[in-house]
C-alpha cells in the first residue's frame, strides 16, 4: 500500500483547517452578503444634552414640537386695569366702562387685580342709582347655537350688596331675544345661571343651593351640556336644570358685565368681578 508522505499530510491538514476557519466567520457574520446577524448587544450609549441656554427650555432633538390649540372664547383677568380698553386674552373682544352716575375701580385680588362696581342702591331701579358696567361691541362669535359651552367668574359679594337683580354677565336678552346670562339675584345671595333659547321666552334657571354673598372670593361657573344646565360653586356641582336639547343661542348682542346696560333696572351688580370667562367648542 502507498503512503502519503509525512510532510503532504500536514500540508492537507492545514489547508482544511484554513478552510474551516474562513467558513466559520462567514456563518458568525450572517453568510457572504454581508448581513449582520441580529445578536444581543448592549445598548449604544447617547452623548449627554448639551445644557439649555438660560431662559430657554431644553427639548430633545427627536421630539415634535409643542402643539398648541386655541380655544374659542374670551377670557379677562383686568390685571392691566380698565383704563381705555379692556383687552380679553385673545384681543378680539376688548370692553368699554359705560356709566351712568356711576364708577368702577380695581381692586388687589391674588397676584393681580379684580373690578369694583358701584355700591347698591338703596331703591333698585331708580334713576338716581348709580350705573357703571363693562361693554363690548357686538359678539357674534360667542353665540354658542345649539352646542355645549360654559361661562362664569369669581365674584366678591358682601352681605349687604345684595339686591333684586345683579348681573354678573349677560349676552342677549330673554324678550324677543336669546340669552345666556350668570346672576347673583335676591338677598340670600344665591348665584345662578340662566338661558333663553330663539325659539320661545322660556327662561332656564339653574339655581346654586348656596350662597356666595358671605365677603369671600367664590369661582362659578355656568355649563350648558345638551339637554342640561348646570351651576358650580368652587368647582363643586351645587345645581341643574333641564332643558331642551335642541335649544340655541344666538344674537347679536354684545358681553356685558355687571349690568344689562346704563338704564334704569339694568341689574347693576354691587360688588367685584374677577377672571371672566366664555368658552365655546372648538
Amino acid at each position: 500500500m502507498r503512503t502519503w508522505p509525512r510532510r503532504r499530510r500536514l500540508m492537507i491538514l492545514v489547508a482544511l483547517a484554513s478552510v474551516v476557519a474562513v467558513l466559520f466567520a462567514l456563518a458568525l457574520r450572517g453568510g457572504p452578503s454581508g448581513q449582520a446577524e441580529s445578536l444581543p448587544s448592549a445598548p449604544a450609549s447617547s452623548p449627554p444634552p448639551s445644557p439649555a441656554a438660560p431662559g430657554v427650555e431644553a427639548v430633545h432633538p427627536s421630539a415634535p414640537p409643542p402643539v398648541t390649540h386655541a380655544v374659542p372664547g374670551v377670557r379677562y383677568t383686568f390685571d392691566g386695569g380698565i383704563a381705555g380698553q379692556v383687552q380679553d386674552g385673545s384681543g378680539r373682544l376688548p370692553l368699554r366702562v359705560r356709566k351712568s352716575g356711576g364708577e368702577l375701580s380695581t381692586v388687589p385680588h391674588g397676584a393681580g387685580l379684580a373690578v369694583r362696581f358701584p355700591q347698591r342702591c338703596e331703591h333698585y331701579g331708580a334713576e338716581s342709582c348709580a350705573r357703571a358696567i363693562l361693554q363690548s361691541g357686538p359678539a357674534e362669535f360667542l353665540n354658542p347655537g345649539q352646542g355645549a359651552f360654559t361661562y362664569g367668574a369669581s365674584v366678591l359679594v358682601t352681605p349687604d350688596e345684595t339686591s333684586k337683580g345683579a348681573n354678573v354677565i349677560q349676552k342677549g336678552f330673554s324678550v324677543g331675544d336669546s340669552q345666556f346670562k350668570l346672576q347673583v339675584d335676591g338677598a340670600a345671595g344665591h348665584p345662578s345661571c340662566v338661558i333663553v333659547g330663539t325659539a320661545g321666552p322660556a327662561i332656564y334657571v339653574a339655581l346654586a343651593s348656596l350662597t356666595v354673598a358671605d365677603g369671600r372670593w367664590h369661582r362659578v361657573e355656568c355649563s350648558r351640556s345638551d339637554a342640561l344646565l348646570t351651576v358650580a360653586v368652587d368647582g363643586k356641582l351645587k345645581g341643574r336644570s333641564a332643558i331642551p336639547s335642541s335649544l340655541s343661542i344666538v344674537n347679536a348682542d354684545p358681553l356685558c358685565i355687571g349690568g344689562k346696560g346704563t338704564s334704569a333696572n339694568n341689574d347693576q351688580f354691587a360688588g367685584a368681578i374677577d377672571d371672566v370667562f366664555v368658552t365655546l367648542p372648538s
